[in-house]
């Protein structure tokens, strides 16, 4: 495919079905939109500008058609890959776009990670930086990754649109969802690399693809809008317990009491009129409140009769076994706490403005039971154990030297001091997400383990003629498994017979 196609084909993905397929007039393309069923003609808009010095001024042209991007894309520096409801111009030459708001948006495309470093030498020296932390570090394989004057566009697809919908009271509950994930995003990438602008506007303006200008891309590699929102609750919550241990705020018993018995939890669950909604729902307030119960220190059962009965109440219920999928999700042990960033959300699409603020401010002083050092706890949670197996494995396949590393499930419950149990449950969700394998040994051969990250740091290292044969190699260890499969077609992507890719499903969401 050539360069100027790849760039199109990026275009018309980012996009779906956001604007028309062709121009309204003076188009050169035969119009069988209205004759095709079932074929959507949206009428959304974007905006286009053709220097980073035009872009500052919001000098720009607004294109409300696919076939006028094309058109324009090659002599066009930015864009703003997310569609708005409409676009106009300040002045009667059109020259400059006023409307590309949020609170505008039509449906949001993609989210993007800004790096930006102080020049272009410096951009590509971190490019294999930048690289290992997009493909091996972060849990979702992005998209499409462009390089700017001084840094990189790292582009996340959504495989499908989320529409923006305003909700009775006046908030758009899509658009607080896709900006609490970009935060996730920009703040891990952040730990890795210090350049990440984690300020940027996450539905702003950013490099439009070219021919000239695109480092990666991969049209098969989109992500899934609640599978992200899963990542970015789990890391936004180990996020706050981090900070809490580094902080070790002290802990006041007079003013701790546990989440069901704060004023928020009585809020929600006295609401009877949530109903399904982009971002927060009937899901997401199930979750939050079964969340509340476990830390609290409720039992499953005894949750489950809570909640059941929330539901019961609701105008639009969900089924039985939705309730309990959920609340199962909740007492997993891979999360703490209901996360007050969540739960504010909540309240402001749910709860009236003056109950809301009556609420809050009673909770203030007592939000957060402060959870103690690990050292200090006789129990450790799901994710530490699987931080301690990952750190292990990658230990050793280091002082190995080689992709995988053989030892048993018992030597690692003595090295680690974790009991068998434990050890099983761990290791069968790491390998579950994708982020282990694992091939039992037969007679007193060893188990060998191996991570993603080790097998796909090998691939890539190895020269393309030597990468089909490695892959076979591994697939008779580990069998033919769908994840497996997905990390040698990502690693022979410039092999012309790989036409399917798959994108990992590395989070786990019930």
């Amino acid at each position: 495919m050539s360069a100027m196609k790849t760039a199109q084909q990026a275009i018309d993905l980012i996009l779906h079905q956001g604007l028309r397929e062709t121009k309204a007039r003076h188009s050169n393309v035969l119009k069988l939109e209205k004759t095709i069923p079932g074929k959507q003609n949206k009428h959304g808009a974007i905006a286009m500008y053709r220097s980073k010095a035009q872009m500052a001024k919001s000098w720009g042209t607004i294109y409300t058609s696919k076939e006028a991007v094309y058109d324009n894309y090659a002599t066009s520096t930015h864009w703003t890959p997310n569609v708005f409801n409409y676009l106009t111009y300040t002045d009667a030459a059109k020259h400059y776009v006023k409307g590309a708001k949020e609170q505008n948006l039509s449906q949001i495309n993609t989210l993007v990670v800004d790096v930006d470093y102080r020049d272009a030498e410096e951009r590509q020296a971190k490019f294999a930086e930048v690289w290992d932390t997009a493909m091996l570090d972060v849990h979702f394989i992005p998209t499409l990754i462009l390089a700017t004057q001084k840094g990189y566009h790292i582009y996340y697809v959504f495989d499908e649109p989320v529409f923006v919908r305003r909700h009775a009271n006046g908030k758009l509950p899509a658009v607080r969802a896709a900006k609490a994930i970009a935060k996730s995003l920009k703040d891990f990438y952040a730990q890795k690399l210090p350049a990440v602008d984690v300020t940027c506007n996450s539905f702003g303006i950013f490099r439009v693809p070219r021919p000239d200008n695109i480092e990666y891309f991969e049209p098969k590699m989109t992500v899934d809008f609640q599978t992200l929102m899963t990542w970015s609750i789990n890391f936004a919550n180990d996020q706050r317990v981090a900070k809490s241990n580094q902080t070790k705020r002290p802990v006041k018993t007079r003013g701790v009491r546990r989440q069901i018995d704060q004023p928020w939890f009585q809020a929600l669950i006295n609401q009877t009129d949530i109903d399904q909604n982009v971002g927060y729902g009937r899901h997401n307030t199930i979750f939050t409140l079964a969340l509340a119960c476990y830390s609290s220190n409720v039992s499953q059962a005894q949750c489950f009769d809570i909640l059941d009965e929330f539901n019961s109440n609701l105008n639009h219920p969900l089924a039985t076994q939705h309730v309990q999928k959920v609340i199962n999700d909740a007492y997993s042990g891979q999360f703490h706490a209901a996360s007050r960033e969540y739960v504010n959300a909540l309240l402001e699409t749910w709860v009236p403005d003056a109950d809301r603020r009556v609420y809050l401010q009673r909770s203030q002083t007592t939000w957060y039971k402060y959870a103690k050092p690990r050292t200090e706890r006789v129990n450790s949670h799901v994710n530490e154990w699987q931080a301690d197996l990952m750190a292990y494995f990658n230990q050793r396949t280091s002082q190995d030297n080689n992709w995988f590393t053989r030892t048993s499930l018992r030597h690692i419950s003595k090295e680690l001091n974790i009991c068998l149990g434990s050890l099983t449950k761990a290791l069968k969700e790491l390998i579950d997400q994708g982020l282990v394998y694992r091939e039992k040994g037969h007679g007193r051969q060893a188990t060998m383990f191996a991570t993603r990250s080790s097998l796909l740091q090998h691939a890539m290292a190895l020269k393309q003629a030597q990468r089909l044969n490695y892959w076979l190699m591994v697939a008779r260890f580990l069998g033919p498994t769908e994840q497996l499969l997905a990390l040698r077609r990502f690693s022979l992507t410039s092999d012309p017979n790989t036409t399917e890719f798959e994108q990992l499903r590395l989070v786990d969401t019930g």
